[in-house]
């Protein structure tokens, strides 16, 4: 029999996988699965628990938000052997399982992540540390880990965009030289993202019918500084409308980026702090990763 580990943050999403663990494993066991749980207890130890066990299961599922898939995606990336990986939302945005089409509801999800479908995906690499789908910079990059757990959980997204316009008044710019393969930049930004997923903070990004999330590149976006309330509604417009000729910021694609500045930068990394640097190297790692998908990719013998 096939050999299954669940990992499962008990406290993401209001503590949204309490009462599905049942429907979930009944889910593994009828795809032939034998199912053994793990209970993450601490930050980090999915990591720890995807690095030490990987080479002991023929398919690793997580359950949890987007930084719990980010703590076992580095656990595989740090592993030899690196097993199918399939995700069961449980967080409060869940942007990746979005690009992915995987459900909101548990059971549903756990059908998909124990399927045969499997897509091989990039996963970056930002200086030390791995990051799935997005690192970034700026302003509203601090709002997903200063937000409260207990606002994430009674509130949802709705926590994010309070905190945010909390942030509002603070916008601060940075002078930064960004180089890569396609282009040397060297000016002030108040925002920057580098991206592998058609949702970031639960809303779509600039071109989702044109990522792929396999093809070893990332979408940057820079944002220009703003003057006024007005620019800042313009930009705003330009962002939600998908304007990606707009003059206020940056849209390309790349593999290898590097930021460098004069004073430390916070990053955030799939919704979680990622550490204060003054020098900023980003790698794409095409296809490191095969995860379980909702769609017909590409269905592999495992």
């Amino acid at each position: 029999m096939k050999k299954l580990l669940w990992i499962v943050n008990p406290h993401a999403g209001r503590g949204a996988m309490r009462g599905e663990l049942i429907d979930c494993i009944l889910a593994f066991q009828q795809a032939g699965f034998d199912v053994t749980l793990h209970v993450t207890e601490s930050p980090e130890d999915a990591t720890r628990v995807a690095k030490a066990r990987a080479g002991e299961f023929d398919r690793i599922v997580c359950a949890g938000g987007d930084g719990t898939l980010n703590e076992v995606v580095t656990g595989l990336m740090q592993s030899e052997v690196r097993p199918p990986l399939g995700y069961i939302p449980a967080g409060t945005t869940n942007d990746f399982a979005t690009s992915l089409g995987i459900p909101k509801v548990p059971a549903d999800a756990a059908v998909i992540a124990a399927g045969d479908f499997l897509h091989a995906l990039d996963i970056g690499r930002f200086n030390g540390r791995y990051f799935n789908y997005i690192a970034a910079f700026g302003v509203f990059t601090e709002v997903s880990y200063a937000t409260p757990q207990q606002s994430k959980n009674i509130f949802g997204r709705a926590a994010y965009i309070m905190q945010g316009v909390m942030s509002l008044a603070n916008i601060k710019d940075y002078h930064i030289r960004v180089s890569c393969p396609e282009m040397e930049v060297d000016d002030h930004f108040i925002y920057g993202m580098v991206t592998n997923s058609v949702s970031v903070g639960g809303f779509k990004a600039l071109k989702p019918d044109s990522i792929a999330l396999d093809d070893g590149l990332y979408e940057v976006l820079l944002v220009y500084p703003v003057e006024n309330p007005m620019e800042l509604q313009w930009l705003v417009n330009d962002l939600l409308t998908h304007n990606t000729e707009s003059n206020r910021f940056l849209y390309f694609r790349t593999s290898h980026i590097t930021f460098d500045s004069d004073e430390e930068i916070s990053w955030t990394l799939d919704g979680e702090f990622g550490g204060s640097e003054k020098h900023s190297e980003i790698k794409n790692y095409a296809r490191a990763i095969r995860f379980v998908t909702a769609g017909e990719s590409e269905k592999t013998a495992e």
